[in-house]
Parts: C-alpha cells; sequence; structure tokens
C-alpha cells in the first residue's frame, strides 16, 4: 500500500512540474516557441547605438531604446543581455508585443573602472529574422580630478 502511494505521489509531482500555472503543458510551450520561430516578425529601434560622450569614472549611463514591432504577429524577447556586468539592461518587456506597438529596454552602464574608450553592447534575441540584434554603447571615460 505505501509503495502504491509513493508511486502515485511521483506521478502526480511529474506531472505538476511539467505544467505553468495556466495547466500550458511543457511540450505545448515548446510548440509554441516553434511556431513562433517559424512565423518571425520584425523589429525596429529608433537608435541602435548610443555614445554617451565623455564621463567620469564612476559616473552611471543611462539610456532607454526605444523599439517598434514592426512586423504582423507579436514580438516576444526572449532574452536582453549586456556584454559584461557594467552593462545592465534593467528593464525590457517580458510580455509578447502587438504588431505595430511600441516598447523600451532601459539599460545602464557603471563606467566604475573602466577609464578609457568604451565600447559595450546589449544583445537581444528575439522570434525576429535574424533571431539576434545588437545594440552598442560607447563613449569615454575619464579619470576623476583630484
Amino acid at each position: 500500500m505505501k509503495i502504491n502511494t509513493l508511486i502515485l505521489s511521483l506521478g502526480l509531482l511529474l506531472f505538476v512540474s511539467c505544467t505553468n500555472n495556466s495547466g500550458e503543458t511543457a511540450e505545448k510551450r515548446k510548440l509554441d516557441f516553434a511556431e513562433m520561430l517559424d512565423n518571425p516578425t520584425s523589429i525596429e529601434f529608433e537608435e541602435m547605438d548610443y555614445d554617451f560622450g565623455t564621463v567620469t569614472d564612476g559616473d552611471l549611463v543611462n539610456k532607454v531604446f526605444k523599439f517598434k514591432n514592426t512586423g504582423n504577429t507579436e514580438l516576444v524577447l526572449f532574452s536582453v543581455k549586456g556584454s559584461c556586468g557594467c552593462t545592465v539592461p534593467e528593464d525590457w518587456p517580458k510580455y509578447p508585443i502587438a504588431s505595430g506597438e511600441s516598447g523600451e529596454i532601459k539599460v545602464t552602464f557603471n563606467s566604475a573602472g573602466r577609464v578609457g574608450n568604451v565600447r559595450k553592447s546589449v544583445t537581444i534575441e528575439a522570434n525576429t529574422m535574424p533571431t539576434v540584434t545588437v545594440l552598442n554603447i560607447t563613449g569615454k571615460v575619464v579619470e576623476v580630478n583630484k
């Protein structure tokens, strides 16, 4: 009896772990993901390169990259990553963006310890063609005057 209960409990645990809160199975999510890649959309940024000019070592540089879904299907940003720990995408849409709608990616660059010319990037993976889009942040960091 205890073994049957254990087997039933393990089966139930496996079933629950393969669904999300809405009851959607992992297999269904894989199909939805594959469908998004089979029917890509397009993304257009107001600007893809940002030159922040000259800042002092330790300054924080904030930039908002604005974009629009210019395709015919929903836009889904799967991943938004900075090229290093000093370039951090702090806020970006975690939900599908309808065709014709806009969104923003907020990025902060921490210049501490980065004296000299700087070139950093933010890589975006989405259901677009191509799937990867790269935004660039450049500028110069100077030492603090003492």
